[in-house]
Parts: C-alpha cells; sequence; structure tokens
C-alpha cells in the first residue's frame, strides 16, 4: 500500500499528481475529507460531510476503473505534460514544426500484464501536420547495458494525421511485459504549425482492474 507522486502540470492549476494506492490510504484520505467538510463553525454537519464522502468515493472507484492496471510513469527522455482531466490520466508531448521526441516510460509492477492499454492519439490545429510515432518494448540504456536489443520489434507504431487515433487495448505484450516502454514519435511534414501526441491512461492491462488506486491533482505553491 503505497502513495506515488509523479510531477508534471496537471489540469486544475496542478503541478502534481499523487497516486493513492490501497484501500488504507484512501480511507484515511476520505476520512479526512469527511472531517473537514463536516466540521464546520465549530459544529458539525454530518449530512454535508456524507454527501461529498459519497461524491469523493465514486468518483475514486470510476478512477481505478478507468485507470490502467500498472499505470506508464516518466523515467528518462523528452518529458511530456501530465494532464488530468477527469478520470483520466494524458501524457502529453508538444510537436514544433520538425521537431521529435523520445521518451522512457516505466511500469509500475507488471509481471502477469497481457496487453498495452490506453490511446494514442494526435491533436487538432494543425490540419497538415503528419506524425510517426513508435511504442518499443524495453529501456534502450538498459537493454545496451545487457547485450540485448528490441529495437526491430515495436510494440505499436503509425502516422497520424491531425486528430487520428489509435487504441492501444489489443496489442499483446510478447513474449513477457517489459518494465519499460520507449516511445518516439517524429514530424514528417513541412507545416509551420504546432501539434500535440497524446498517451490517454498509459500502461499494462493485465487480468481484473489491478491494486486499488486514484489519483488527484496538488495545487501549485
Amino acid at each position: 500500500m503505497t502513495m506515488m507522486r509523479a510531477t508534471g502540470t496537471a489540469a486544475m492549476s496542478a503541478s502534481d499528481v499523487v497516486y493513492v494506492e490501497g484501500w488504507i490510504p484512501a480511507v484515511l484520505i476520505f476520512a479526512f475529507v469527511f472531517a473537514y467538510v463536516a466540521y464546520t463553525d465549530g459544529g458539525w454537519n454530518i449530512a454535508a460531510g456524507v454527501a461529498v464522502l459519497v461524491v469523493s468515493g465514486l468518483f475514486a472507484f470510476l478512477m481505478w476503473r478507468s485507470l490502467t492496471d500498472y499505470p506508464l510513469t516518466y523515467k528518462d527522455g523528452d518529458r511530456p505534460t501530465l494532464n488530468v482531466d477527469g478520470t483520466g490520466l494524458y501524457q502529453v508531448w508538444d510537436l514544433a514544426p520538425g521537431a521529435s521526441v523520445s521518451t522512457v516510460l516505466e511500469a509500475d509492477g507488471g509481471s502477469d500484464a497481457e496487453k498495452l492499454a490506453g490511446t494514442v492519439r494526435l491533436g487538432h490545429g494543425c490540419e497538415a501536420a503528419r506524425v510517426r510515432w513508435r511504442i518499443g518494448a524495453g529501456d534502450p540504456a538498459d537493454e545496451s547495458s545487457a547485450g540485448i536489443s528490441r529495437a526491430d520489434a515495436p510494440l505499436a507504431s503509425g502516422t497520424f494525421g491531425e486528430g487520428e487515433r489509435r487504441g492501444l487495448g489489443e496489442v499483446p505484450l510478447l513474449p513477457e511485459p517489459p518494465t519499460a516502454v520507449l516511445l518516439t514519435a517524429v514530424r514528417l511534414d513541412d507545416a509551420t504549425c504546432d501539434t500535440t501526441l497524446t498517451w490517454e491512461n498509459p500502461g499494462f492491462e493485465g487480468p481484473g482492474h489491478g491494486a486499488f488506486r486514484f489519483v488527484f491533482p496538488v495545487p501549485s505553491e
């Protein structure tokens, strides 16, 4: 039962995203929320506390169901922007004209993971944009030190135009789940407008829904 913190730029004017994992930390947080709302002006408003507790619990449950079993978080390379929107997490790479990015994302466990998770999509606002992307298994730095390479066997790849997307839920993790993945993307067009590549709820899927977890943004200081 752990609480993990992933730095990034989140929605709702936040700078960090906190992963709450396990039922005990969740219960403690919900108890604090209840007490904070219910105890006002020197007295208790039990109805208000219960109402907020129910809404918070429902939100956490829906987020747990929507999050991947084993989330992928930033490890090395070009750092994406981390956004929270509703019950979804979004890793977003800005792609200026002629730009390319290379990012290693590491898995939170996943020895029983079976497939990739989430959706990759190219943003709107740059009609002429063409982006080639690729998700490969493993961290190139670790593979180099071990004398192995998976460069010729991407898990998923493609070329997107404006607004195109691909779900990754049917991409198998063969021959075994990696401890990290490498995402690369490059602009192929000559357009002068900016675009973005987004991976919604990046991670691995296994049997069930994984450990109980949810996330919430932490306001900037």
